[in-house]
């Protein structure tokens, strides 16, 4: 078997949703704190538009959108403060490079401004999946891979994640939940049982009983973030993961428990480490959001060394 190459896809159209807290200072409204921060980030080479919360795309000629979200709740030490809750959503980006032109300046300057994040805000990444149009199966094999690492993608993250409905942990019992599908229409049916607020959303996948005509994933399991570096590396991640199971066709299983020993087989299997049976070279971009992770899993679950097999 040839051995692959993985590298992160430059070219998978994505977009990104960043919820967060501005504290509302004077006498102004919801609606100025939206404003003001769309006039800022306008002025320093990010256009941007305020609006209300609303699925529309970001209009053209706009980078980001500052939007209203009822769903974050603002919380502080000291009384008296008023939080008003924002997400700012990315035009479709045009890959990881647009990616970088855009997001990291748009989170420094919002960090600027005083933004916060807490348990109630999280960072959404919507995915362009066009494999779906012609190779179906594809959907299959990225909720199997999904549904294995789960427990460790859990992980990776802020454990409030894993415990709230905002990111929901899709069940163990559905390891085989598109085994029986042999037709676009099963798959579709069973895309619609699915949670919208699961970890792994597909419900842009399929529209009604169809195959949508611009599939696309919502990845919603990380925390909010205004951190460049880690919003980063989990848009690595993600692309990755995608990139891994329409390249492999991934079978369901036994989910693999959250222990260091899982993490290193999500690294090995998924390409961000050299795995000598199916990527014999990864590139400097995921070897590096491969140390990040396991710096992240250490922060969460305490600094576990990898134990060495035994030798029988």
């Amino acid at each position: 078997m040839k051995k692959l190459i993985a590298e992160v896809n430059r070219s998978r159209r994505l977009g990104c949703e960043f919820e967060m807290t501005i504290p509302l200072l004077g006498t102004g409204t919801g609606r100025d704190v939206q404003q003001t921060l769309a006039n800022i980030l306008s002025a320093n080479g990010i256009p941007a538009v305020a609006r209300g919360y609303t699925a529309k795309s970001v209009p053209d000629g706009i980078d980001v959108a500052v939007e209203y979200d009822g769903s974050v709740r603002g919380e502080s030490r000291y009384h008296g403060i008023k939080w008003f809750p924002v997400e700012v959503k990315t035009k479709i980006l045009n890959g990881i490079d647009e990616w970088e032109q855009i997001v990291p300046k748009t989170l420094d300057i919002c960090k600027y401004m005083g933004a916060r994040v807490n348990h109630s805000t999280g960072f959404h990444i919507h995915m362009e999946m066009m494999e779906a149009l012609t190779e179906p199966k594809s959907i299959r094999s990225l909720f199997n891979l999904f549904h294995r690492f789960e427990p460790v993608i859990y992980g990776l993250i802020a454990p409030s994640r894993s415990n709230n409905h905002y990111a929901r942990p899709i069940p163990r019992e559905k390891a085989k939940f598109f085994h029986s599908c042999h037709s676009m229409t099963s798959l579709c049916q069973q895309v619609s049982r699915l949670h919208c607020k699961n970890g792994l959303n597909l419900s842009h996948i399929c529209s009604g009983r169809h195959l949508s005509s611009n599939p696309r994933i919502e990845l919603r399991y990380h925390h909010g973030t205004l951190s460049p570096v880690k919003a980063r590396n989990w848009t690595r991640f993600c692309l990755q993961m995608v990139e891994h199971a329409v390249t492999r066709n991934c079978q369901s299983s036994v989910q693999v428990e959250n222990t260091r020993r899982g993490l290193e087989k999500l690294l090995i299997t998924c390409g961000f480490k050299v795995n000598n049976n199916v990527y014999g070279k990864v590139s400097s971009e995921l070897r590096e959001t491969g140390k990040y992770l396991i710096s992240r899993w250490k922060h969460f679950n305490g600094n576990i060394a990898l134990r060495p097999c035994k030798k029988s």
